[in-house]
C-alpha cells in the first residue's frame, strides 16, 4: 500500500515499458506524459546501455537522469550524447579472465562500455541483443589490448553450455554481482551493482524520500528496487517473486500494464489514498 504520496517513478523497460517484441504503446507515452503534467517524475531503470535507451526516453519525453546497465550507470541521455553522473565499472582485468572463461564455456559474452557494446563472436546472444536494443555490437576478437572501462557483462545459457553459468557464477561469486533477468540470461556487474542502489543514491541526490518511491519492474533484476521503494508494483507478466515481493501487481504489459500503474499513482497522490490492493 502507497503510505504517503508518490513523486518520483522508477520504470523498468524490456517486458514492462515495452512488449514482449518490443513495442512502446501510445498507452504507455501517454501515461508518462500525464505523470510529468502531475508532477511525478518519471526515471528509466533498466538493463539497457545508454545509447540502446535513447529513443525510448526520447519517446517517453524523459528529460532527466536515467538509471541503465542495471545501475552501473546513471546520467542524462541528450539526442546526440549521454552524460554520466554516476558509474561504477567493473575491475578490468578479472572481467577480461570472466569473458575470456564464458567465452570458452559457450556462453558467448556480450560486454558493456560507456559508447556501446562488444562481443568475441556472432552468436545467438549478440543476434538476441542486436534484435532487442536496435543496435548493433563492435566484434573485438581479442581482449588483449582491450582498455575501456566495462559496466556490465551479459551472457546467455544455450544447450551447449550445460551448466557453465552456474559454474561461473560459483567461481566469481566474491568479486562481482550476478542477477538473471530472464530464465537463460545472466547480467554482471560490478559487486553490489543494482538499480535499487542506483536510484537509492539519485533520491538521495534529488531529495526524494523513499517512501515517496514507486517502483515499476518485472524480473529478478527489478527485485530489490520493488522491495526497497515506498510502493512496489509488479507486472502482471513478471515473475512470480516478483509478484510475491510487490505491494501491488497490474496488467501485463501487452495491455499497458505499466499505464495503467502510472495513471493508479497518479489518482491515489490526487485522492490522497491508497490505490486498491487488486492482484492480477
Amino acid at each position: 500500500m502507497m503510505r504517503q504520496p508518490i513523486s518520483l517513478i522508477a520504470l523498468d523497460v524490456d517486458r514492462t515499458t515495452l512488449t514482449d517484441d518490443y513495442r512502446l504503446l501510445p498507452a504507455v507515452v501517454e501515461a508518462v506524459a500525464r505523470a510529468a503534467e502531475a508532477d511525478v517524475q518519471v526515471v528509466a531503470a533498466t538493463a539497457r546501455a545508454p545509447n540502446a535507451l535513447r529513443d525510448i526516453a526520447a519517446a517517453l519525453g524523459l528529460r532527466g537522469p536515467s538509471v541503465c546497465l542495471n545501475g552501473a550507470w546513471t546520467g542524462t541521455i541528450l539526442p546526440d550524447e549521454a552524460v554520466m553522473e554516476r558509474g561504477v565499472a567493473m575491475d578490468l582485468t578479472r572481467t577480461k579472465i570472466l569473458i575470456a572463461e564464458a567465452e570458452a564455456a559457450g556462453l558467448n559474452p556480450c560486454w558493456f562500455t560507456e559508447a556501446g557494446w562488444h562481443a568475441l563472436s556472432e552468436g545467438h546472444l549478440v543476434e538476441r541483443e542486436a534484435r532487442a536494443t536496435q543496435t548493433e555490437p563492435v566484434l573485438t576478437p581479442s581482449l588483449e589490448c582491450f582498455g575501456e572501462p566495462v559496466f556490465k557483462v551479459l551472457c546467455l545459457e544455450t544447450e551447449r553450455s550445460g551448466d557453465a553459468l552456474d559454474r561461473l557464477m560459483v567461481r566469481f561469486t566474491d568479486e562481482f554481482s550476478f542477477v538473471r533477468s530472464d530464465r537463460h540470461l545472466i547480467e554482471i556487474t560490478a559487486n553490489g551493482v543494482s538499480k535499487q542502489g542506483a536510484i537509492a543514491a539519485l533520491t538521495r541526490r534529488l531529495g526524494v524520500d523513499r517512501e515517496s518511491v514507486a517502483a515499476i519492474g518485472d524480473s529478478e533484476n527489478d527485485l530489490d528496487l520493488i522491495r526497497w521503494a515506498g510502493f512496489g508494483v509488479a507486472m502482471g507478466n513478471g515473475t512470480e517473486v516478483v509478484k510475491r515481493a510487490a505491494d501491488w501487481v497490474t496488467w501485463s504489459n501487452a495491455h499497458a500494464g505499466a499505464a495503467f500503474a502510472i495513471d493508479t499513482i497518479i489518482a491515489a497522490n490526487r485522492a490522497a489514498i491508497c490505490p486498491a490492493g487488486i492482484r492480477t
